[in-house]
């Protein structure tokens, strides 16, 4: 498998996500990427805007990640991977978690790579 086709770029994305590295992570996405958490009224349409969510996301879990790959499927442009996110929250997060709970969820994200980069990032879950 080629470095650039769509499995290997979001196995990246998920991999940099997971080791907390931003700078990484956001070198895979497209300047105008296109991200929607579609249960948590997230939108944009931004890397920079992309990157401050993360941001935040990496102060209120630091320990963030997603675990529990259960299915990849790839096709054309397209991957869906379904896991779930894990993060302990430092503070009440509502919506998440109460400061020192754990945060489960079971997610299906839904990837679309062109040229090597996260053109659109979903999550539904």
């Amino acid at each position: 498998m080629s470095s650039n086709e769509p499995a290997a770029v979001a196995e990246r994305f998920v991999e940099a996500y997971n080791s907390g590295d931003r700078e990484k992570l956001l070198a895979l996405c497209a300047e105008d990427i296109h991200v929607e958490h579609h249960n948590r009224g997230v939108e944009l349409n931004d890397r920079a805007a992309f990157g401050d969510i993360i941001k935040g996301f990496e102060a209120a879990f630091p320990d963030k990640h997603f675990e529990n790959r259960r299915a990849v499927h790839s096709d054309g442009d397209t991957v869906v991977v379904e896991h779930t996110w894990v993060g302990t929250a430092q503070a009440d997060v509502p919506g998440f978690a109460s400061a020192g709970e754990v945060a489960r969820i079971d997610l299906c994200s839904r990837y679309t790579i062109r040229d090597g980069l996260v053109v659109e990032y979903h999550d539904y879950g």
